[in-house]
């Protein structure tokens, strides 16, 4: 009997690991990632180089001379034609002063040339109008013989001394109040080039806007420089336009065509790191620009900031985004869990119980990047992320929960 009870033991054994190996085991199912469908915001934008452009103006003494004033700083506001800066004045001040009572006493003295030239014409009229009544009477008499050719003679003369005298005075009031008038226009021109000289030491604001920059200083000499430039040289103030800052966008073409004005968006400035601006768009050029040589056409779309533009200066470069739609509440799918076949499309759903899957249909509703908004699944289910082409419905899956379940769990 023991003698075949070792056998025996051996044998049972064997066999029991034979069935072991043999018997069907269960599916392990096909190793997946999945992904959680979410509720939330959906925006779509497109995206372009950004440069900050405005209305410049780089305002310079147009004459040397000492500063006596800065009267603005930098991000200050100004009105068309503040005086910004003056230069030492008081020279030309008096000269102007001395210039203008000149003026005035030659306007005086001419008023009373007229006077007088007019006194002196309206007498010797009245002689010579009572000169030639009576030499007319004169030589009535004489005809009648109660006068004798002398007398007439005599009249005569009178009549001509009187003539010479009145032609006379009319050319030397003449004369007198041609010079004066001369002398009247020079000192207009002197005071009208003072004026000018002080005008030219005053720097105004052509427009209303904003200081910019400041750089020139009370004390210091200024060079005579032009008035108003693009560029910055030293020792000038630039002012930008109020409501002339904006932002140029280069979209290409494709992009472009999604873009309509009053559409919101979004500008990061390499300048302002962190500091992302809010804008809308404001128009889109009507001729579009070729990239370098032989390159893609692209659309220029200018934005207009619409708060928070204080520190932004014309020339910052950046990226801009145009938002050109946005759905307040969607539901939400990673854009690789999406799959399409012609013009169907659907996702692979799981069903947590069973850990097999399900291909769901959807009807898109919008897409950007990196999210599809989407109709036919709701927030909280699992679809599949990057499906193998060999998933089939009802097929068996293993995953790990997504990290939002991972951490509630």
């Amino acid at each position: 009997m023991r003698r075949w009870a070792l056998p025996l033991i051996i044998l049972l054994s064997l066999g029991l690991t034979l069935f072991g190996l043999l018997r069907p085991r269960p599916d392990p199912g096909t190793p997946v990632t999945v992904r959680e469908v979410t509720q939330g915001r959906f925006a779509r934008e497109v995206s372009g180089s950004a440069l900050v452009e405005a209305e410049t103006y780089t305002l310079n003494f147009s004459r040397s001379g000492r500063v006596a004033r800065v009267g603005v700083r930098e991000g200050e506001a100004v009105q068309a034609g503040q005086v910004l800066a003056e230069l030492e004045i008081s020279r030309e001040r008096g000269d102007l002063a001395a210039a203008q009572a000149q003026l005035f006493a030659l306007q005086a003295r001419l008023q009373a040339s007229r006077a007088e030239a007019e006194a002196t014409r309206e007498n010797l009229r009245r002689q010579l109008e009572g000169a030639r009544e009576q030499l007319a009477l004169t030589r009535r008499l004489f005809a009648a013989g109660a006068a004798s050719r002398i007398e007439v003679d005599n009249q005569s003369r009178q009549v001509a001394q009187l003539e010479g005298q009145l032609e006379s005075a009319l050319a030397q009031a003449k004369a007198a109040q041609r010079d004066l008038q001369a002398q009247l226009e020079a000192q207009q021109a002197q005071i009208q080039s003072l004026q000018r000289a002080i005008a030219e030491a005053q720097l105004r604001a052509p427009v209303a806007g904003i200081v910019t920059e400041v750089g020139i200083k009370a004390g210091e000499s200024s060079q005579s420089l032009s008035g108003a430039s693009a560029s910055a040289p030293a020792g000038g103030i630039r002012i930008v336009r109020d409501g002339s800052m904006r932002v140029r966008v280069r979209l290409p073409e494709a992009q472009a065509l999604e873009v309509r004005p009053g559409m919101p968006a979004r500008v990061e400035l390499d300048a302002l790191p962190g500091q992302p601006l809010v804008a809308k768009v404001e128009r889109l050029s009507s001729v579009a620009e070729v990239q370098g040589q032989g390159g893609s056409a692209v659309l220029p779309v200018f934005l207009r900031f619409t708060e928070g533009a204080q520190a932004v200066k014309p020339g910052f470069t950046g990226t801009a985004r145009v938002i050109v739609l946005s759905l307040p509440q969607a539901t939400l799918i990673p854009l690789e869990t999406l799959v399409e076949e012609g013009d169907r499309s659907f996702v692979w759903l799981v069903d947590p119980k069973t850990q097999t899957v399900q291909r769901r249909p959807v009807t898109v509703r919008a897409r950007n990047l990196t999210q599809a908004a989407v109709e036919g699944v709701s927030p909280g289910a699992l679809v599949v992320s990057l499906p193998p082409q060999t998933l089939k419905d009802g097929a068996r899956v293993r995953y790990n929960p997504p990290a939002s379940r991972a951490q509630g769990s």
